[in-house]
């Protein structure tokens, strides 16, 4: 199927060695981003994944855009913008808690972060058969958030991952974007219990069901070592976690999500797409970085298999 995803592209640069970042020397670049994962899950199951989006013209921009045309991601809608810079972040690893990743953000004013509504070309958006964006696109600027919910009222249809940041912005301001867009409605809504805390005041996976379903018409809830839950109208599936060595937590929310949708897209059932998707975010804390552990169909099932037997 054909997908588009809006979001920002970013570098990462990761801690070569766990701690504190000021007694860190060496740092691992790989290029990164909720939306660029969900891409390359996308394309890694078949699909056909657009990034809008948008990068500076330099030589983080075009690291970006030569990683996502390896990926398979198509890159045509990604500007490169010459009056601003490609953002970057750094990760701290199991500092100050142990198997637990930090983000230290620098994008403020970045070309990402100018993506907006005259990016979002409506006969373009039409041709999808899903299009996709997170609550990080809400967050970094005014413009972007437009952007989103544009091409939203454009979608034929719609996922949305939560991907809560309060580093970009506060509780009160994450509750009350989000849910302004949720009540519009979407397809397939990806959250964890931490977001719906924020979002819905509630922690139960029972109880975030009840809070959600009135704006999508699934919902995957993302449970961290625990696993992940999916609900559709009567339907729960609980799928538990898989117990692996972790290097870096870094984009395992957006591994599972992305998996989740692929083969929900590929017609997988709810269990099946989540314990595939579930696998995937096992593999992905094994690395440093955000996707390049991000497996094809065939690694998933040599995973289970493996783990299983």
């Amino acid at each position: 199927m054909k997908v588009i995803a809006l979001g920002e592209p970013m570098v990462e640069l990761n801690a070569l060695t766990p701690g504190p970042l000021r007694y860190v020397n060496y740092f691992e670049k790989h290029v990164a981003g909720s939306e660029v994962n969900y891409c390359i899950a996308l394309s890694r199951l078949g699909h056909r994944c657009s990034l809008i989006a948008r990068v500076g013209n330099d030589e983080f921009g075009k690291n970006i855009i030569e990683w996502l045309r390896g990926t398979g991601v198509e890159t045509s809608k990604i500007k490169v913008d010459s009056s601003s810079y490609t953002a970057v972040f750094f990760i701290q690893r199991h500092f100050p808690i142990p198997y637990e990743s930090e983000s230290f953000y620098y994008r403020k004013f970045s070309a990402g972060s100018k993506l907006s509504p005259e990016d979002i070309e409506e006969d373009f958006v039409k041709q999808a058969d899903l299009v996709h964006s997170t609550g990080i696109t809400l967050a970094i600027s005014d413009t972007a958030r437009d952007a989103v919910t544009k091409a939203f009222a454009t979608a034929k249809r719609k996922s949305f991952d939560t991907n809560i940041r309060l580093k970009l912005w506060s509780p009160e301001k994450a509750r009350e974007t989000i849910m302004r867009l949720l009540k519009e409605g979407v397809e397939i809504l990806i959250t964890d219990k931490d977001d719906a805390k924020i979002l819905v005041n509630e922690s139960e996976p029972e109880k975030i069901k009840k809070a959600f379903m009135d704006y999508c018409k699934i919902l995957v809830l993302k449970m961290g070592k625990e696993g992940a839950a999916v609900f559709k109208e009567e339907e729960s599936y609980y799928i538990k976690g898989y117990n692996v060595p972790v290097e870096d937590v870094t984009g395992a929310g957006d591994s599972l999500g992305g998996t989740f949708l692929g083969l929900y897209l590929n017609g997988y059932s709810l269990d099946k797409a989540l314990k595939y998707g579930v696998a995937a975010s096992a593999l992905n804390v094994m690395i440093r970085g955000d996707n390049e552990n991000i497996p094809f169909l065939e690694e998933i099932e040599r995973f289970i298999k493996s783990i299983e037997r």
